[in-house]
């Protein structure tokens, strides 16, 4: 017969606390920059998060109106309308990759 091997069901029972490596808190005590940029970033993100619904429907409609602009203004050489549409698609599917892809943390959304 073959013979069957129970592993333990979490961690705590493979290793006491005082052999787990731990961060000493004072080392990170010092350090705020990130704590200030990711609440930062956090702020912005429920900012757009809130106006995002008409942010969406006006930045559309300005990415197309700008694919209809480089179209007609294709031949002139000192307008530069293939970088501003680049430009404005570029802000558009940023946002939505930073909607829809980015949580902060501890937010359930």
């Amino acid at each position: 017969m073959a013979s069957i091997i129970k592993f333990p069901r979490s961690i705590d029972s493979l290793a006491p606390h005082a052999t787990r490596p731990q961060i000493a808190s004072k080392y990170l005590e010092g350090i705020r920059g990130p704590a200030i940029f990711s609440g930062l970033v956090e702020g912005v993100w429920v900012a757009i998060v809130l106006v995002w619904p008409v942010l969406k429907w006006v930045l559309s409609i300005n990415v197309v109106f700008q694919l209809f602009r480089m179209i007609y203004q294709w031949g002139r050489p000192d307008v530069h309308a293939v970088w501003t549409f680049l430009l404005h698609f570029a802000v558009l599917t940023a946002l939505t990759c930073f909607v829809s892809l980015y949580q902060p943390n501890g937010k359930k959304f």
